[in-house]
Formats: C-alpha cells, sequence, structure tokens
C-alpha cells in the first residue's frame, strides 16, 4: 500500500511528486520515501501544524497523522 502527505498547498494531483510520497508498506516493512523525511521534520521540528497535513493512500483513504504512525509503527521501518 503506498501513502502519500499532503501539505496545505499541495493538490491531489500533486501525490506523485517524489517529496509527497511517504513510502510503500509490504510484506511487514514499510520502505520509507521522501516525504516520510519531511513528515518526521513536521513531527519533530513543527508539530503544531500537523493538524494541517493530509495522509492519504492509494485508495484515497484519509488519515490522521497519529493513525498513520501508528500503523508505521508495527511495520519494520526501511530508510
Amino acid at each position: 500500500m503506498m501513502y502519500y502527505i499532503l501539505l496545505p498547498d499541495d493538490t491531489e494531483e500533486g501525490v506523485q511528486y517524489s517529496t509527497n510520497v511517504l513510502g510503500e508498506s509490504s510484506f511487514k516493512n514499510f520502505w520509507a520515501d521522501q516525504g516520510f523525511e519531511i513528515l518526521e521534520r513536521l513531527v519533530n521540528k513543527y508539530p503544531d501544524t500537523l493538524n494541517e497535513v493530509k495522509i492519504k493512500d492509494e485508495k484515497s483513504k484519509e488519515y490522521k497523522v497519529n493513525e498513520f504512525l501508528d500503523i508505521v509503527e508495527k511495520l519494520n521501518l526501511i530508510k
């Protein structure tokens, strides 16, 4: 399953840019991409902005940041 991050100025069409790709989960692993690094930076340095962040999967299901992190926490993170 692919996951994407959308910041306030991003559009749905822009999710394919590498900076918007959080990564892919498969076989109990999460293969992190550039978007995951951006999310980590936001969580660590700008936690007050997280309510403006949208996370979607390849089926357009939307997640809150904490819901997404709960999913990733159960997987082996591969950067």
